[in-house]
């Protein structure tokens, strides 16, 4: 079983070594189809989904991203080494949602660089799981993309032994001087828990295979977090706070890098289990980011007079609740759900105290949604129905700057944007349905069709300055935001099966999905910000516009025991994107991949030893934007491989020693969803796509007490 920074202290945190979830909180039923990451329950009692389990893979990046990446579906855009975005299945960014524990993040950075991935810390029973397919109304608001749930259930805590449980993790990566230390202690009671966790991470380089260095992929990371939980009777009540500091980080596909990013996230759950299968439960959560980003501290500005600071903040606030009971075989729930969230940006130049631009002033978002979802399960099939009706509001302060008074095309966005009607309402209806028919003990059928909607983001509204805020698509291109887009709306239609053989089994799907009202840059005809953004970068903006787009494809996975000590699992992916106003392809959509792991199980002197060879392979991608200036991509091949030695292992503690050697023929390549770099004087020319990493070496050392 190969494990990565992150995953490796949440799986040593465990105290199961299965991939199993907990269907008790997470789960939303028995046929909702689901992909477990990393990590697993800390509940003993828990039962073997019957979809997919995944162990964790090698990753050296800092945040879960690259794990994702094996995934069916999955692939990661990524900005900077805590920058990365989920793309899934064509779409990316905010139309996948990412739930941390139960909190929707409100990012302070409008382009993602405190993406909701940055967010995850590892502790006890620490669980990632990707809805495959059709998302059921349950999983939340906005899930046009799919939806990634990163959580410790509750649950499973409280099914505890009583006890002191904890670990230590040590691991070192190389080059680039990596390291990783983390620490997490539970304390049990027959009634209660309480548990804190602290990680640090830090990287000076990373390098690709020709031995260049990487631009700016340096980071730096520290956090803890603090949980505790309570019961009584048929109550429970669970409480979470997390503190995340990132200090000077790299972020080379964009303008600015990290400063840094204090977030901070809460959490407040109440539970009441009213029978076996019947229960009400509620929370109260929100987050607060400060983030500043710059553009002259890590990376060579043009000149003092560009130098520029951006401080931005969010805060954000909510509520979901939900009342589960048991119905014809099956069960019903309704839930409800309220959201605020407030972001603000402020630009300056350290070397001009006259110099502001108002980026963002209390751009303000609105959500309240209310669901009903059925699951029925028969001996011949297995359904789930669902509808959520969602209203957003959205709204946004006056635009200003110091340089209204010497630019009459500035001068006119502004008036322009403050004389306007900032104020717009959005109402959506998401249905999904999906049904697993049992042709056999050995096939299973699988359909599913859904429509989904996702509002417009506050940067595609409010951007009333051309900037290159693209939310992290990062194609280099200044964007100016639009207040007449409306929402987008996704209808979507999945097929497959999950056919098994004896010890094998495999599992493809077919997907189409439309997209109407789809929106993305098209060429800007604001004849005032075209004169500021040529003025500025020498190109014409494009601005926030809805169109058509359609994404098609497939992907598959193959699991199957070659031998009683040897296994393995293949991944394959495919999509297409594009727009239907013109004929283009959508920006950034991963080529088709190939993934394939085999593992072996063995001892050496009585220490269990498991050992993992793993083959990635990715297709050229020559299907691309030329409205954006995409550049093609060749295709490539790596190779990985690691080991996990279990030195002792027995009920009071655990000693493991991992090494991984990711990269193993030094290959040098660049994917096609890595970003463009736009640092200055460094190994990687200005507009060469950044280079994926070359060989490294990986080094952990986990004590579980």
């Amino acid at each position: 079983m190969k494990y990565s920074l992150l995953a490796l202290a949440v799986t040593a945190a465990c105290t199961s070594a299965h991939v199993l979830a907990n269907t008790s909180e997470f789960i939303d039923s028995a046929l909702t189809e689901v992909i477990t990451v990393m990590g697993s329950s800390l509940n003993d009692n828990t039962v073997e989904i019957e979809r997919e389990a995944v162990t964790a893979a090698t990753n050296l990046d800092a945040d879960f991203g690259d794990q994702l990446a094996q995934l069916p579906g999955v692939s990661i855009s990524r900005n900077g080494p805590v920058t990365g975005l989920i793309q899934y299945r064509g779409l990316f960014g905010d139309r996948v949602g990412v739930s941390i524990d139960g909190v929707d993040i409100a990012g302070a950075g409008p382009n993602s660089m405190d993406s909701p991935l940055s967010h995850v810390l590892p502790e006890p029973g620490l669980t990632a799981t990707l809805y495959r397919g059709i998302v059921p109304v349950s999983a939340g608001v906005q899930t046009l993309g799919g939806k990634l749930r990163i959580n410790a259930d509750a649950a499973s805590l409280f099914a505890l032994g009583s006890g002191i449980t904890g670990s230590v993790n040590a691991s070192l990566i190389s080059p680039g001087s990596g390291q990783q230390y983390q620490g997490n202690v539970l304390f049990k009671t027959d009634q209660a828990f309480i548990s804190g966790t602290y990680m640090h991470q830090q990287r000076d380089k990373r390098e690709s295979g020709d031995n260049t260095v990487i631009p700016n992929s340096h980071f730096q990371r520290n956090g803890a977090k603090f949980r505790l939980g309570y019961e009584w009777g048929k109550h429970q009540v669970n409480v979470s706070y997390q503190q995340l500091n990132t200090n000077e980080s790299g972020t080379p596909a964009l303008a600015m890098d990290i400063g840094f990013i204090d977030a901070a996230w809460y959490r407040l759950g109440y539970r009441y289990n009213v029978g076996e299968a019947e229960y009400f439960a509620i929370n109260w959560f929100g987050n607060s980011n400060q983030h500043a980003m710059d553009n002259f501290s890590q990376r060579m500005a043009m000149s003092e007079n560009m130098a520029r600071e951006n401080n931005a903040d969010a805060i954000a606030q909510g509520l979901d609740a939900k009342y589960v009971m048991p119905l014809d075989s099956g069960e019903f729930e309704l839930g409800a759900y309220l959201h605020h969230s407030r972001n603000n940006s402020v630009i300056t130049n350290p070397n001009n105290s006259m110099f502001f631009v108002d980026n963002f002033t209390n751009a303000e978002r609105d959500t309240a949604s209310i669901y009903a979802q059925w699951t029925v399960n028969r001996e011949v099939y297995s359904s789930t129905y669902g509808a959520r009706y969602t209203f957003i509001t959205m709204d946004a302060g006056e635009a200003g700057s110091n340089m209204v008074m010497m630019n009459p095309a500035i001068a006119a966005l502004v008036s322009n944007f403050n004389a306007a009607e900032r104020d717009e309402n959005y109402n959506m209806l998401d249905i999904a349905a999906t049904t697993r028919y049992h042709a056999s003990d050995s096939l299973d059928i699988v359909l599913g069709i859904s429509q989904k909607n996702r509002a417009p983001t506050y940067f595609e509204r409010y951007t009333w300055l051309p900037l290159g805020i693209s939310g992290g698509m990062a194609d280099g291109f200044n964007y100016i935001g639009n207040l007449d887009l409306d929402n987008e709306t996704a209808r979507k239609l999945d097929m497959g099966i999950d056919y098994t053989y004896q010890n094998w089994t495999i599992s493809p799907r077919l997907f189409y999905q439309g997209i109407e009202d789809y929106i993305t840059g098209s060429t800007s005809t604001n004849m005032a910000a075209n004169m500021v953004s040529t003025m500025m970068a020498g190109t014409a903006p494009f601005q926030w516009t809805n169109t058509d787009a359609v994404i098609k494809g497939a992907d598959m996975t193959v699991l199957g025991q070659l031998s009683e000590n040897l296994s393995v699992r293949a991944v394959a992916t495919i999509q297409h994107g594009n727009r239907d106003d013109i004929d283009d392809a959508l920006f950034r959509i991963a080529p088709e991949q190939l993934t394939t792991t085999v593992q072996w199980n063995t001892q050496v002197f009585d220490a269990p030893l498991q050992m993992q060879l793993t083959s990635e392979l990715a297709g050229a991608q020559n299907h691309i934007s030329a409205l954006q200036n995409e550049a093609p991509t060749a295709g490539y091949g790596l190779f990985h491989i690691s080991g996990l030695l279990t030195l002792f292992d027995n009920a009071q503690s655990n000693l493991q020693v991992t090494a991984t050697i990711h990269n193993l023929f030094d290959k040098q390549y660049a994917p096609h969803t890595a970003g463009i770099n736009r640092v200055m004087n460094a190994d990687v020319e200005v507009g060469e796509r950044v280079p994926g990493a070359g060989r490294e070496w990986y080094l952990s050392l986990n004590y579980r007490f």
